[in-house]
């Protein structure tokens, strides 16, 4: 791969004396932020804050975040490339239209991830590294391998008290680190397939993992496996001999731990016994992502994004 390069744009916003076709989602909606009064979503059509396009970067976007940012738009982590050729994250300020890129590797990055402080990102690669870097600036003298795992990684998050990042690959591999120097990771194994999704508790105390298998399995901070949730995502009339659901994004929010699934499910899991609740079925396809406020669950589908009420408790 040749040396890191960061190049900046500043004309990716559509001039607003210049006419264009109205544009709309196309392909899987991969990312989804809730920041401020606004909803961001991003597809192979661009990035958009609500109906309207912000952004169309360069490379295929497979995963989108951002840190909290009180009274202001955030900005935007983008994470993708195209298969086997490059892996690219880009920063995109929403407020004045400008884009920084990196190419981190020679294939897809699959997932990004923003430190709560907003001060370092961290990229799943499809070669297998946990990269790390600064965040908004995307300098390539700051970019670290973290982790290396087998296989594909699918899922990088960090823990809301900062102290931990956390990354799940198609090894069936959790690797949850401490963020401090030269710290070891604690390696979790207690998925029999690969790992699409990862998402921690507002309090930092555990988190979770989705799996190809249809399985998410709770683990405490320090590794303990506290619960497993099996056939998420399956229908009631399931036989078992069938392709087993993917639990393809995870969002664990102040009051409800929440997903989706390849099946078209979106399911929420108790805090204390019972089994997973489904909330919404479109058989229409996968739900692709999701985040949530205190009154709705907002998912990207193919294609469009949609809303659904916060049932009760």
């Amino acid at each position: 791969m040749p040396p890191l390069q960061i190049v900046a744009l500043s004309l990716l916003l559509v001039p607003l004396c210049q006419a264009e076709e109205t544009p709309a989602h196309l392909g899987p909606i991969t990312g989804i932020v809730i920041g401020g009064n606004h909803i961001y979503s991003v597809s192979q059509a661009g990035v958009f804050r609500a109906t309207k396009r912000l952004a169309k970067p360069p490379f295929r976007v497979m995963s989108m975040a951002s840190a909290p940012k009180k009274n202001a738009e955030p900005i935007l982590l983008l994470g993708g490339g195209q298969p086997a050729t490059s892996g690219e994250i880009a920063a995109i300020d929403p407020a004045n239209g400008t884009l920084a890129m990196l190419q981190l590797g020679d294939d897809l990055v699959y997932s990004v991830a923003v430190s709560p402080d907003g001060k370092t990102a961290a990229a799943a690669m499809a070669d297998g590294r946990v990269l790390t870097f600064d965040f908004p600036g995307l300098a390539p003298k700051s970019v670290a391998e973290s982790n290396r795992h087998r296989a594909i990684v699918r899922a990088v998050a960090f823990s809301p008290d900062s102290q931990w990042l956390a990354s799940a690959g198609l090894d069936g591999l959790v690797l949850l680190t401490p963020r401090k120097p030269d710290a070891k990771p604690i390696v979790l194994s207690d998925h029999s397939a690969g790992i699409e999704s990862l998402a921690f508790a507002p309090d930092s105390s555990q988190f979770a993992s989705g799996s190809r298998d249809g399985r998410v399995r709770l683990h405490s901070i320090g590794g303990r496996l506290l619960r497993t949730f099996q056939r998420v995502g399956e229908p009631p009339d399931a036989t078992g001999f069938g392709q087993a659901p993917r639990v393809l994004c995870l969002a664990w929010g102040n009051t409800a731990l929440i997903g989706g699934t390849s099946t078209g499910y979106i399911f929420r899991l108790p805090s204390g016994q019972g089994n997973w609740q489904p909330l919404h079925l479109d058989q229409a396809g996968p739900v692709h992502s999701l985040g949530q406020t205190l009154d709705q669950i907002v998912t990207g589908k193919t294609g469009h994004v949609f809303k659904l009420a916060k049932p009760a408790k």
